[in-house]
């Protein structure tokens, strides 16, 4: 089965937890290392009225490749990278015979919510 269509049971959602919290992790700060680099052409640009330098536009772009693979690591678990700002991750699921998705926020010690498949963390509820 391909992993961006797989359906988790609460159990196997909750055990990628941990290396979830681990990828997001890593890609904050992955995603705060481009907005560094990219803060710091434009203003070196806006100053400078020059074009920016080669080696910089290229580790802008290796930074942004990096930011890629970590997306890509995500993904390949079977979960969908809601927002990566919050942490948000929707594992898709079944509940009472409907296609639903568990709903996490990082920092949270293990699924509590979900919300239909039109819904979103503004709609999700309690699994109790």
């Amino acid at each position: 089965m391909n992993s961006r269509n797989k359906v988790f049971d609460l159990d196997e959602a909750n055990a990628l937890l941990p290396q979830l919290e681990s990828l997001l992790g890593s890609l904050e700060e992955k995603q705060e290392a481009f907005r560094r680099l990219q803060e710091a052409l434009f203003f070196e640009e806006l100053l400078d009225s020059i074009d920016p330098p080669t080696e910089r536009l290229q580790e802008l772009e290796q930074t942004l490749l990096r930011l890629e693979k970590e997306i890509k690591k995500i993904r390949e678990l079977g979960c969908l990278l809601r927002h990566p700002e919050r942490g948000l991750i929707d594992f898709l699921a079944r509940r009472e015979g409907k296609f639903i998705y568990y709903c996490w926020r990082r920092g949270e010690k293990h699924i509590q919510f979900y919300h239909t498949l039109r819904g979103g963390f503004l709609e999700r509820e309690p699994l109790n």
